[in-house]
């Protein structure tokens, strides 16, 4: 019995791009929270309503705070409520297969297994 030897080739670059996705989603989950309680009284966001941001491909991403995260309505029109992540600081926000990273006028969207998403103010 023969058996036919499998394309490596192209498994191995789906692996990378995968690999890379997943470690920069994982950097983010563990980058280390404010140390001091000061901090994260200051560590709101530059905004207090709902903010419609311009994506890349002519896409939209509304981001509005709640008390604890973000409501996020994506560039592909999924609706989701995401937590601070770590908690207690404003700029990253995730769980599961989604996450957003706000810094300034820019969001980047994340999903596991796709390519990030910029979006600006």
């Amino acid at each position: 019995m023969r058996f036919s030897e499998p394309s490596f080739g192209r498994t191995r670059q789906l692996g990378m791009l995968d690999l890379l996705i997943t470690a920069s989603v994982l950097g983010l989950a563990g980058c280390v929270a404010p140390s001091s309680q000061e901090e994260n009284k200051s560590a709101g966001l530059a905004f207090s309503g709902p903010v419609k941001l311009a994506c890349d491909d002519d896409m939209e991403m509304t981001i509005s705070p709640k008390r604890d995260g973000i409501f996020v309505v994506s560039p592909r029109g999924l609706e989701l409520d995401l937590p601070a992540s770590p908690p207690g600081q404003s700029v990253r926000y995730g769980e599961s297969l989604y996450a957003v990273v706000i810094e300034g006028s820019e969001a980047l969207w994340m999903v596991s297994g796709k390519v990030p998403i910029t979006c600006r103010r």
